[in-house]
């Protein structure tokens, strides 16, 4: 039984990169465009989170001075 030569899938296309080098230029740019998003994600979200412990109130030192709980 033979078969013919193997076909790139459709879906994968054939490789636009000319050199070995182009493909990890391109690769560096990617992992540093990707770097910086999660930089920027890591702040929004601790952004986030310090504007919602803003405004509680400051339980441990109330719970601290309570003469119930020293009893």
């Amino acid at each position: 039984m033979q078969e013919g030569p193997k076909k790139t899938p459709p879906s994968i296309g054939p490789s636009h990169y000319t050199t070995f080098e182009d493909y990890w230029l391109e690769q560096d740019e990617l992992w540093e465009i990707s770097l910086k998003e999660s930089v920027r994600q890591k702040k929004e979200r601790i952004k986030k989170l310090n504007a919602k412990t803003e405004n509680m109130p400051d339980v441990q030192s109330e719970i601290r001075h309570n003469e119930m709980a020293k009893k």
